[in-house]
């Protein structure tokens, strides 16, 4: 059996922290990082590999991912506003409007809606298929074409 802690550091990790561990019989089992948000400003998204897909959020056990209900309602928001053949800058100001906020808690943009497509893609055919998705078809089933409820 063995035994587990977790230090919060309140400062830099030395070697000597590492070193005195080492010597009282613990061995490095994880390490975990944070910064501060600012800290990625001009990063390019996803520049880490680590970041989690929009619609989904970390599990409160911290070993997998669930869904976002407040950003899979965006997504649901977007899809149904590309249906209905609007502008990314309108979908981003209906976005705004009621009162959606980017992760970052920014307004909505409309490069902002445009990033978003290639995950919208991933998750559309999921999407599509949800209830919420049943739900809102009628509002958009006076289109004509393969999105007509």
């Amino acid at each position: 059996m063995s035994e587990r802690i977790r230090d919060v550091l309140t400062g830099p990790a030395t070697l000597d922290y590492f070193v005195g561990r080492l010597n009282r019989g613990w061995k490095v089992a994880a390490v975990e990082w944070e910064r501060e948000a600012a800290a990625a400003v001009g990063e390019p998204a996803g520049a880490t590999g680590d970041e989690v897909p929009y619609g989904f959020k970390i599990s409160g056990d911290c070993l997998h991912l669930e869904q976002n209900a407040g950003e899979v309602q965006v997504l649901l928001l977007i899809l149904e506003e590309i249906v209905r053949d609007r502008a990314f800058g309108q979908i981003a100001d209906e976005l705004n409007r009621k009162g959606m906020r980017m992760r970052n808690g920014s307004n909505w943009t409309s490069a902002a809606v445009f990033d978003l497509l290639p995950r919208l893609i991933e998750a559309g055919p999921r999407l599509m298929k949800s209830s919420d998705w049943r739900e809102q078809r009628p509002r958009v089933a006076g289109r004509t074409g393969p999105f007509a409820g």
